[in-house]
């Protein structure tokens, strides 16, 4: 299996869709699954039937009671939607695709209604599959479509000039965690304000020495 990509499921609403995931991620050559479920302990038995020929992707999978936890350990993460988000994020409509970092995380959301404007915020980039006629794709469906452009993106592009290394999700958790309480205490941000400049922060793109260089900064402000 290829390393290098992980798909996070945000609440998926029908077990029988992880499976499907889970196949498509075999195809595509990738192998870490999240699911992010605070009803589930473990991947549910119903997704095995779907997911026949990729059981060792579901029995390798992770449960986690947050998106927050799914993202650590990740390079960037790309949130999944069908539609335009009034968030000013690195915006990409598949199968065209910038560089991303070694360790992404493909977030996709429920099948009802997607991801929170929350959960997008979390996301440096947001991609979006070209659909017709109002009709979105099935959550298996959508992840085969994702990540055979981005495989093939990666496949094409593996020629390019080593980029810096973008600085971790755990790192920019680590700076929010450490600024927020800071932020929180002054009467002049707000909820909705605070809400905005995590927005912001979560889509800076920084390298590892910019990162270190602002985390720097922010301590001798909080000073």
């Amino acid at each position: 299996m290829a390393s290098g990509w992980r798909v996070v499921l945000v609440e998926p609403e029908n077990p029988l869709n992880i499976g499907f995931v889970a196949r498509a991620m075999r195809a595509s050559g990738v192998a870490e699954l999240v699911v992010v479920s605070a009803a589930w302990k473990k991947i549910p038995a119903e997704a095995y039937v779907t997911g026949t020929s990729a059981p060792e992707i579901l029995n390798e999978a992770r449960v986690v009671p947050d998106l927050a936890s799914a993202l650590r350990g990740c390079g960037a993460a790309v949130a999944f939607s069908r539609r335009r988000s009034a968030l000013k994020q690195e915006e990409f409509v598949l199968p065209d695709a910038p560089g991303l970092p070694p360790g992404t995380a493909l977030v996709f959301g429920r099948e009802s209604k997607g991801l929170t404007r929350e959960e997008t915020a979390q996301c440096g980039y947001l991609a979006r599959i070209p659909n017709q006629n109002g009709v979105s794709l099935n959550l298996g469906q959508a992840v085969a479509v994702a990540l055979f452009s981005l495989t093939a993106t990666t496949a094409t592009n593996g020629d390019n000039k080593e980029k810096p290394r973008t600085a971790s999700m755990d790192r920019l958790m680590a700076m929010w965690d450490y600024v927020v309480p800071k932020l929180a205490a002054s009467p002049r941000f707000t909820e909705k304000r605070l809400r905005r400049v995590k927005q912001m922060f979560f889509q800076l793109h920084l390298d590892d020495p910019s990162a270190s260089l602002l985390f720097s900064v922010m301590k001798n402000l909080a000073k």
